[in-house]
């Protein structure tokens, strides 16, 4: 976290701040990122930096939380209106919401990918620890409302389907971008009506199903 020197700076000199550090983890990877080079770009001296932050991961741990927090802005009016919408197409909602994040916020994206590819990397553990709850959660509002209504299983094990669906959100993602294309668009769409499509029927045959 941000030390509260950091935050009773002026907004417009933090956002200067910020964008320094986003432009770097952009360029480069976590362990390649420079804090010299931010410092240069963000106009500061670099012994003010170490009055904002502790060190290079704190700043970097700042902005992952920007960027959930911007994520989210595109997730909550998707979830202002679940009862216009069954629980498959609240659920490709939520896929479209971060198409839409992913396409207005690429930079915010590269950094998130970067992130991603690394999934050994300290960081990445301590960050996916800190916060795989928030996005079960979601997942785990949209299964309750759904068996509410009968539209799923009243047998499920909510917070294990919320997981199950939040990491196959991950994993969809990550095949697409290794094996379709590198820069998500429509044709993603396209995938996760295969995933939808997955999770409404299931793998097992109708005798299996009925058994």
């Amino acid at each position: 976290m941000p030390k509260q020197t950091f935050l009773n700076l002026p907004e417009e000199k933090r956002a200067k701040i910020e964008q320094a550090a986003i432009n770097e983890f952009t360029a480069y990877s976590y362990d390649q990122a420079s804090t010299n080079r931010i410092v240069e770009a963000a106009e500061i001296p670099k012994g003010s930096f170490y009055q904002y932050f502790a060190g290079k991961k704190d700043l970097y741990r700042h902005i992952l939380d920007k960027i959930l927090e911007r994520k989210m802005e595109f997730l909550t009016p998707v979830m202002a209106n679940p009862m216009e919408m069954d629980f498959f197409q609240l659920l490709r909602e939520t896929y479209v919401a971060g198409l839409r994040f992913a396409t207005s916020n690429p930079e915010l994206q590269q950094i998130s990918q970067r992130l991603m590819a690394d999934r050994n990397h300290p960081v990445f553990v301590e960050f996916i620890q800190d916060n795989m709850g928030k996005a079960d959660d979601v997942f785990r509002q949209l299964i309750q409302l759904g068996i509410s209504r009968g539209e799923l299983r009243e047998d499920l094990d909510v917070a294990f389907a919320a997981h199950i669906i939040s990491e196959m959100n991950n994993s969809v993602a990550d095949f697409y971008k290794s094996y379709v294309k590198q820069t998500m668009d429509d044709d993603y769409l396209n995938m996760v009506d295969k995933l939808l499509d997955f999770l409404r029927r299931g793998i097992g045959s109708s005798e299996q199903v009925g058994s």
